[in-house]
C-alpha cells in the first residue's frame, strides 16, 4: 500500500489553506481574460494582467522577450536538491466571434477565449498565488504563462529563452467540456497529435467573370485542388493510421462578376506518426504540382514545422492520477481515452523534460456540450477552484515515488 508521506500531508494542508483563500477570485480573474482576449503574438495586455497579479503578491518573475509571457522565478524546494516542477498555462485566444450573452462576454470583436486558455491563466495564478503564500515546499516550483500556444510557436519560444533551466519535469491543464465539472482524465502516453500547418498560394491572371476563358482562374484551380487532397490523402494512407487533413480558409475574390489574380488556402495535417505526415505532405506537394500543370496556375504550398504530439510520461501520470484520486475519488478520475488528433504546443517542452498534461471537465450539471473553438464554448466555473486545487497537489505529489499498481 502506497503511504503518504508526513511532509506531502503538512504541505498539502497549508496549500489548501491557501487555496481556500484564493477561490472567491478565480472566476474574476478568468472573467476579466476572457473579456480582453488577445490572438497569438498579441497577448501584451494579457501579459501585464499576469505581472500585476504575481507582483502584488511579490512573486518575484520576469517577462519573456516582447513582452509577452512571464515565467516566475524557481522557488526551491526546502530539500537540498530537491525536485523542481514547472507549471504551465496558454495566454492567447481565437478569431472567433462570440456567441455567448453572458455578462463577461468578449468585448473584442472577433476574438474570444474559446479554447478555455482563459481558464488555465486563472487556475495557474491561482496556483501560483496559493504556493506562494505555502511557504517553502517539498518540491520546487516555477510558473509559465506562455504566449502563442494556438500559433505552436509559443513553447518551443520561452525553451530557448531558459524557461526550462534547472527544472526536471512540466505539468499542465487542459479544459475538456465532454467531461462533467468534478472528473478529470489523466493517461499515460500518446495524448494529441503531430501537427503541422499549411498555406498554399495559387496565382492565375484574373479577367471578366463572362470571359474565363481569357483567364487562369484561381478560384476554380482551388476547388479542384481541395477535392483532389480530400480524396488523394486517405486513399494513399494506410486506414490503421489516423490521419485527417483539412482546409480551414479559402480567401480570394472581391465582387461577383470579377475572376480574381490569387486565391489563397490555408489548412492542417494531423496523425498520431510523424511518418504518416510526412507521407500525407508528399501528397498534398504532389496533387499541387498536378493541378498546377493542369490549370496552368502558379500553385505554391508552404508548411510549417511539423509540432509533435504530446506524449505523457508514465511516471507522472501515475503520480498525477494518484494525487486526483485523492482529491477527486476514484470514480471521478478517467484513466483510458483515446488520444485526439488535436494539437498542443506542450509537446515542445516534453523534447527536453518528461511531463504530463491533465484534462480537467468543465461541463455544468444538465448542460449540453460547447465543444473547443466553437463561438458558444464557454465553462462551469466551477471547476477553477477544482482545478487550481488539482494542479497544486499533483505538484505536491511529485516529490514522491509512484503507488505500487
Amino acid at each position: 500500500m502506497f503511504m503518504a508521506h508526513p511532509s506531502l500531508d503538512d504541505d498539502r494542508r497549508r496549500v489548501d489553506a491557501e487555496v481556500d483563500q484564493i477561490t472567491g477570485r478565480l472566476s474574476a480573474m478568468r472573467r476579466h481574460l476572457h473579456e480582453n482576449p488577445e490572438l497569438s503574438s498579441r497577448e501584451f495586455a494579457t501579459t501585464s494582467y499576469v505581472a500585476r497579479q504575481l507582483a502584488g503578491a511579490k512573486v518575484n518573475h520576469r517577462l519573456a522577450r516582447g513582452k509577452r509571457g512571464v515565467v516566475t522565478a524557481i522557488t526551491p524546494s526546502r530539500r537540498s536538491r530537491g525536485p523542481v516542477v514547472a507549471l504551465r498555462a496558454d495566454l492567447d485566444a481565437l478569431p472567433i466571434v462570440e456567441e455567448n450573452k453572458a455578462a463577461y462576454r468578449s468585448r473584442q470583436p472577433g476574438v474570444m477565449h474559446a479554447c478555455g486558455h482563459d481558464a488555465h491563466t486563472a487556475m495557474l495564478l491561482g496556483a501560483t498565488l496559493a504556493l506562494h503564500r505555502a511557504g517553502p515546499l517539498e518540491v520546487g516550483w516555477r510558473s509559465i504563462f506562455q504566449p502563442e500556444e494556438e500559433a505552436g510557436h509559443g513553447a518551443r519560444s520561452l525553451v530557448r529563452q531558459g524557461a526550462l533551466e534547472g527544472v526536471q519535469s512540466i505539468l499542465a491543464f487542459h479544459v475538456d467540456p465532454t467531461l462533467p465539472v468534478g472528473q478529470v482524465c489523466i493517461t499515460a502516453g500518446p495524448q494529441t497529435a503531430f501537427c503541422q500547418d499549411f498555406t498554399i498560394t495559387l496565382r492565375g491572371q484574373g479577367g471578366h467573370g463572362a470571359r474565363p476563358h481569357l483567364t487562369i482562374d484561381p478560384i476554380a484551380t482551388a476547388a479542384q485542388l481541395i477535392t483532389t487532397i480530400y480524396q488523394a490523402v486517405p486513399r494513399q494512407n494506410d486506414p490503421r493510421d489516423p490521419l485527417v487533413v483539412t482546409i480551414g480558409s479559402i480567401q480570394s475574390g472581391q465582387t461577383n462578376n470579377v475572376i480574381p489574380d490569387v486565391a489563397t488556402l490555408k489548412g492542417t495535417i494531423r496523425s498520431f506518426a510523424e511518418a504518416t505526415s510526412t507521407a500525407a505532405r508528399e501528397t498534398v506537394e504532389r496533387v499541387c504540382a498536378g493541378t498546377a500543370r493542369a490549370f496552368r496556375a502558379e500553385v505554391r504550398p508552404e508548411f510549417d514545422r511539423l509540432l509533435p504530439g504530446v506524449i505523457n510520461d508514465a511516471k507522472l501520470a501515475a503520480l498525477c492520477v494518484a494525487a486526483a484520486r485523492e482529491m477527486l475519488g476514484e470514480k471521478n478520475v478517467v484513466t483510458e481515452r483515446r488520444p485526439s488528433l488535436g494539437a498542443e504546443d506542450f509537446a515542445d517542452y516534453l523534447a527536453t523534460i518528461p511531463g504530463c498534461m491533465m484534462l480537467l471537465g468543465t461541463k455544468g450539471p444538465g448542460k449540453k456540450v460547447t465543444p473547443l473553438h466553437t463561438p458558444t464554448f464557454d465553462i462551469d466555473e466551477k471547476a477553477l477552484a477544482i482545478g487550481t486545487r488539482l494542479l497544486a497537489h499533483a505538484l505536491l505529489k511529485l516529490g514522491q515515488e509512484p503507488p505500487a499498481c
